[in-house]
């Protein structure tokens, strides 16, 4: 609460020197408007930082020497003399010609009647001065002071406080002129800066920016120091000109760099608004980020033309460019506001709806405490003044006023934290459960306690009253009820239809709403749109098994009418994917466990058993350009506790995981499982933090196991594109990396996981070359023993990789695993052998 009050109070200062600075504006316009021909205007412009006349006519180029008797000293004087005459009085110059000689001449005054002669020039002027500053600062700030903790609504404003200066220009009549320039500095010299850093928060940070966010300041950093050293320069030419005369030529070359520093952030703002219209995800934020390339492309390119003329002839803007190309280029400005009002508030990019209806109720929930207060005093004083004698009436007010202090600090304060805490902590507490119930729902091995947990849970949470759990079963791959709080009977969705295809497309919670449907949903059948609307459908939740949807879960909208934030949506899709993950994995150990009871000996057991953990690991394997890559498991009694997977990640990362169980057979089957859910339940989640992924992993493992039942486990992610390998390796055989005749071993950095809770683990990082093999195998492979009792060690296993090194990563494993049967023999083996390979071609052919 405090820190939005401390926000409340910049917003209120900020607003306070917007409408200073802009009612100077309109006083002087209107000023202007009632009696043009009353009103001076300039005979002529000084170029900064000289006294060197700039604008054209006669006299362009001449030095001023003098001013009505008075040496030219500071840029001010002429300001004041304008300020202080009236038209068609003269100020008398003393000027040095560019021959050299000084010459006198008396310049006329003029008024600003012929600049407002046109009906043209009078609603241009409107439209600069009133028009869009109104609609930047009415935007910026309503979107600042409805969402005052959203980073993103303090770069609109303060971008849009920016523009409107920028759009507007300088006033020549000030009643404070010191704080007029600071405030006139500040906004023109950070726009274009506030404009790039929007287009990298808007609607969600860049991607190169969370991993490199030092990037961005090589750009800012310049572009703050030229801005500064400019303007102290130019503070300076208003009060001594001779002061800053020997910086001239360095001003000029400054105010070059300000503008390419300037245009460079222009650049960057279309470029990556471009650059996320290709890469989001979400159908309405690609509209949204389209509109807004589109309208500013349209509003901004005239004036960054404009710019770029000004650069080639090396003069400052607007001079020398002919006057329709001027008024169409601030014209068409006035749209990139209209713009961003059309995507916040049309387009909803803010949800300022819900936050407009939350202060209206929050006002009126503290605004009634103090009515009731009130009302409690007067009927205390009236009941008082009615009934007490006159002697005792002083006694039986101060009794009242101390008990109406009492009160109010014993129940009063009481009731205002408990609103405080209803309006802004209640999204903590939500976070916070749906957090511990995503790692929660991971360790069920049964379905229905699974269900019970999740569907009381999260709309308790969200306070959503309207809940519907669809899943499928043995008869039938149709998403059937298996909860629901509407009444009657639910229907069914069916596994071919456009809802589970939406789903199973784009894997994450879809967003139902009819007022501006996305494509998916105007694709649905009148029977679709029917279900939709019986469970009164506001967030559809895919549960995604191995290689499957398992189930869909519906949510309402909520009681308090707050649309499913980002976070919501984030946590809710994690709990969604751990559920169908427990789901898939308790209906597969379901499976083992009903087909072992029917089966009277052993070896069925196993050999179902072994059916369903080959189930597990992946039945094909992923295609990345430039990569081959392959895993065999080879359990000793039929099915066994070693583990390994591919896991294909957004963004074209690969995660490599392998894992050796301790113990064997069905015990150590059932932990595998248990690992796997808990591996990829995290890394779908989007976890690329691989230490903290590994201590969840951990927690979970523990968590789902006995006290002497441990794994050991390595887990890294390569990214293709870079090469790079991040990993973790949690006490497993360390993994070997071939490079022609170098090894390197990718070492333990942390313990077994599932033995003690609350380990760390540290994330290490290797850079791989093309021609690099990866290998990464369980005990089971060097410990293998001949009937002589002599292992095959380490030393033979790579030398027998080295010999298959030209082959693909199949036939490698393949020739591995013959070479340890030739040496085994007939000796039986007591321990699972795994073998996992990846290789990097030297020359990537991208996979068709």
């Amino acid at each position: 609460m405090a820190r939005t009050q401390r926000q409340y109070w910049a917003l209120l200062i900020l607003l306070i020197c917007a409408l200073a600075y802009e009612g100077g504006f309109l006083r002087d316009l209107v000023k202007v408007l009632r009696d043009p021909a009353a009103v001076p205007s300039p005979p002529f412009s000084v170029q900064i930082g000289t006294r060197t006349i700039g604008s054209g006519g006669p006299l362009w180029r001449h030095q001023i020497l003098s001013l009505n008797g008075r040496p030219f000293t500071a840029e001010n004087q002429l300001r004041d003399a304008v300020a202080n005459s009236k038209p068609g009085d003269k100020l008398h110059l003393v000027l040095s010609a560019p021959s050299g000689n000084a010459i006198e001449r008396d310049v006329p005054v003029p008024s600003e009647k012929e600049d407002f002669s046109s009906v043209s020039n009078v609603a241009l002027e409107i439209c600069l001065i009133v028009v869009i500053p109104a609609v930047c600062l009415i935007l910026g700030f309503s979107v600042a002071f409805i969402r005052p903790r959203d980073p993103n609504a303090w770069l609109l404003m303060l971008l849009l406080i920016g523009f409107s200066s920028f759009a507007g220009g300088e006033s020549w009549h000030r009643a404070f002129p010191t704080l007029s320039f600071l405030w006139e500095s500040f906004c023109g010299s950070t726009w274009a800066i506030w404009l790039m850093l929007f287009a990298i928060r808007f609607p969600g940070r860049l991607e190169l920016d969370r991993r490199k966010p030092w990037l961005k300041y090589l750009i800012i950093l310049p572009s703050l120091a030229t801005e500064l050293f400019g303007r102290t320069l130019v503070w300076g030419w208003y009060g001594n000109i001779d002061a800053v005369l020997r910086w001239q030529p360095l001003f000029a070359k400054l105010y070059i760099v300000r503008l390419v520093l300037q245009m460079i952030c222009v650049s960057l703002f279309f470029a990556i608004l471009g650059m996320k219209s290709g890469t989001e995800q979400a159908p309405d934020d690609r509209r949204r980020l389209r509109i807004l390339r589109t309208g500013a492309s349209v509003s901004l390119a005239p004036m960054f033309l404009v710019v770029i003329y000004a650069l080639v002839r090396d003069r400052d803007v607007f001079n020398g460019v002919p006057w329709p190309l001027v008024v169409t280029a601030l014209c068409m400005m006035g749209l990139f506001p209209l713009t961003l009002a059309y995507v916040i508030v049309v387009e909803r990019a803010m949800d300022l709806g819900f936050a407009i209806r939350m202060s209206v109720k929050y006002g009126l929930a503290r605004g009634g405490l103090w009515i009731i207060r009130a009302g409690m005093l007067g009927l205390i004083v009236y009941v008082f003044s009615a009934h007490g004698g006159t002697a005792a009436k002083p006694l039986l007010l101060t009794m009242a006023g101390v008990g109406l202090v009492i009160i109010r600090r014993k129940n009063s304060d009481r009731a205002s934290a408990w609103i405080d805490r209803k309006f802004f902590r209640e999204a903590y507490d939500a976070e916070h459960v749906l957090a511990e119930l995503a790692g929660e729902v991971g360790r069920y091995l049964e379905v229905k306690p699974l269900v019970e947990k999740v569907v009381t849970r999260v709309p308790a949470v969200l306070h959503v009253p309207d809940v519907v759990l669809l899943l499928t079963d043995k008869d039938s791959e149709d998403f059937r009820p298996r909860y629901s709080t509407r009444p009657g009977e639910p229907m069914s969705i069916s596994a071919h239809g456009r809802i589970a295809a939406a789903l199973r497309e784009r894997n994450r919670p879809l967003e139902v709403y009819f007022d501006k449907p996305p494509d998916w949903i105007r694709e649905l059948d009148a029977e679709e749109l029917q279900t939709l609307d019986f469970m009164r459908t506001q967030l559809l939740l895919p549960l995604p098994g191995k290689d499957r949807l398992v189930g869909i879960m519906s949510l309402g909208p909520k009681l308090s009418e707050q649309p499913y934030s980002k976070t919501d949506l984030q946590l809710l899709q994690s709990v969604a994917m751990q559920m169908g993950m427990a789901i898939e994995n308790s209906r597969l150990m379901t499976s083992l466990a009903e087909s072992t009871a029917l089966r009277e000996v052993m070896n069925r057991e196993l050999e179902i058993a072994r059916e369903v953990q080959e189930r597990l690991f992946p039945q094909k394997f992923p295609k990345v350009e430039g990569v081959d890559c392959y895993g065999y498991c080879r359990p000793a009694r039929g099915v066994g506790g070693d583990y390994y997977d591919f896991v294909e990640q957004e963004g074209g990362k690969l995660g490599i995981a392998i894992g050796d169980v301790s113990g064997k057979g069905i015990a150590a089957a059932l932990l595998m499982a248990s690992l796997q859910a808990s591996l990829r339940g995290q890394a779908m989640a989007g976890i690329h933090d691989l230490a903290a992924l590994m201590r969840n992993v951990n927690k979970l493992v523990y968590d789902a196991s006995q006290s002497n039942r441990y794994a050991t486990f390595f887990y890294g992610e390569f990214d293709p594109a870079t090469r790079f390998l991040s990993y973790v390796n949690a006490g497993h055989n360390a993994p070997v990396i071939l490079r022609g005749d170098e090894i390197i071993r990718l070492e333990a950095s942390g313990p077994v996981v599932g033995l003690l809770p609350g380990v760390g683990y540290t994330m290490d990082s290797c850079q791989m070359q093309p021609g690099d093999i990866f290998l990464s195998y369980t005990d089971g492979i060097s410990e293998a023993m001949n009937e002589q009792d002599e292992e095959w060690e380490e030393e033979r296993f790579l030398a027998a990789a080295r010999s298959y090194m030209g082959q693909s990563a199949r036939e490698m494993i393949e020739g591995i695993f013959e070479q340890a049967d030739g040496f085994t023999g007939s000796a039986k083996q007591y321990d699972d052998m795994t073998l996992l390979i990846m290789k990097l071609n030297r020359h990537p052919v991208s996979l068709q």
